[in-house]
């Protein structure tokens, strides 16, 4: 996997975690272009990447993530955030397959940190938090439920 955090000590931190849970970090970034270097070298199974990153910390870690998902769609990708930025995330997220969003805050326990992890490699989503994610644009679970769908075009909408 490959990690991209702008904060070294947050960075280093996960790094050590995720590798004495069995991971095996081929490489870290702290900016967007440092990302998409190390996933067209290493074609990691997981990114896992902080949505603000510099220069600017705004949204560039989610365009470094598009970018993998166009270039190497076999890359898992959790998106990580210090703040709710889930209108940003939609797009990446709506296809529900190797791919999350996780509050950093949210992180509580290290054991479902690492199920979330490995349940994104094995090809699925962090359905928790889309569920919750589907809950704050006002889209209720329907028979129907094509809530995914309506997310995106709700995303679209705003833009």
């Amino acid at each position: 996997m490959v990690l991209a955090e702008d904060e070294v000590l947050l960075r280093e931190g996960m790094a050590s975690l995720l590798e004495r849970s069995g991971f095996e970090v081929v490489g870290q970034g702290g900016d967007a272009s440092e990302l998409i270097e190390l996933v067209r070298e290493h074609r990691p199974e997981l990114a896992v990447v902080d949505i603000r990153m510099p220069p600017t910390h705004s949204t560039e870690g989610l365009d470094a993530a598009r970018v993998i998902r166009e270039e190497a769609p076999e890359t898992a990708i959790l998106v990580l955030s210090a703040h709710i930025e889930v209108e940003h995330a939609m797009d990446l997220l709506a296809g529900g397959e190797r791919s999350g969003y996780l509050l950093k805050s949210r992180v509580a326990n290290v054991g479902e940190f690492i199920e979330t992890l490995e349940r994104i490699v094995k090809g699925g989503s962090d359905e928790k938090h889309v569920h919750s994610i589907l809950g704050k644009l006002r889209l209720p679970a329907t028979e129907d439920d094509q809530r995914r769908v309506l997310a995106v075009i709700t995303f679209l909408d705003a833009r």
